[in-house]
């Protein structure tokens, strides 16, 4: 079963090469984006940031971070996108709407750490790796294979109309990618999971550094 169901996933991402390949590329200039969008803060805005980011890390350092509610958090953030994702895919909408989604939520990572990075230099860059990039490995190609999935189903919604074809397997086809999106949708629960329980690790042993 599972040799099956890794062929089956390979199959997808061949079928769907290039709407994978566009929606990677559409994550990336969001980071991109991001990253350049602290060059245009003013000081008081950039002030701002860095109180909260101040605050945050003494939380860490108080020990503070309850797991629990950070899971739940992450999960009901992530999980609200992938259910945009899912519906406006099936309801053909997604095509504009999916790439949008995503670009925010690359610019979100780039704006983060450039942030980070730019104020804080190589304390920063070390806090983006052992505190943002762990849950990242899981929970960015599980929304990028969810994003991509979703712009694929419909691209060929939009085809079969083109060409007056009448889909007698839509059941099927709505199915088989909502089973899909479920499958993407364990590596982005895994990310909920590092995020809540592994990352914070990491951010106590860093928090001495941020005083």
């Amino acid at each position: 079963m599972p040799n099956k169901i890794r062929r089956w996933l390979f199959r997808q991402l061949q079928d769907n090469f290039i709407v994978y390949f566009l929606v990677v590329v559409v994550f990336a200039i969001g980071i991109v984006v991001g990253a350049m969008t602290i060059k245009i803060l003013d000081i008081d805005q950039k002030n701002d940031i860095i109180l909260f980011l101040n605050s945050f890390f003494k939380t860490i350092d108080g020990n503070n971070l309850d797991s629990l509610p950070i899971l739940k958090q992450s999960i009901i953030d992530n999980f609200k996108t992938i259910g945009l994702i899912w519906l406006t895919g099936i309801i053909i909408i997604g095509l504009p709407i999916i790439p949008v989604v995503i670009l925010f939520r690359g610019f979100a990572l780039g704006f983060t750490v450039g942030f980070l990075v730019n104020e804080y230099g190589a304390q920063g860059f070390l806090f983006s790796i052992l505190g943002i990039l762990p849950h990242n490995l899981f929970t960015i190609p599980g929304l990028v294979s969810i994003a991509s999935t979703g712009m694929a189903f419909s691209i060929n919604s939009i085809k079969e109309r083109r060409l007056n074809t009448k889909n007698k397997n839509l059941y099927f086809n709505i199915i088989n990618y909502s089973v899909l999106i479920l499958l993407f949708s364990i590596l982005v629960l895994a990310g909920c999971l590092v995020e809540a329980y592994i990352s914070p690790i990491f951010l106590r042993l860093l928090s001495g550094y941020f005083k």
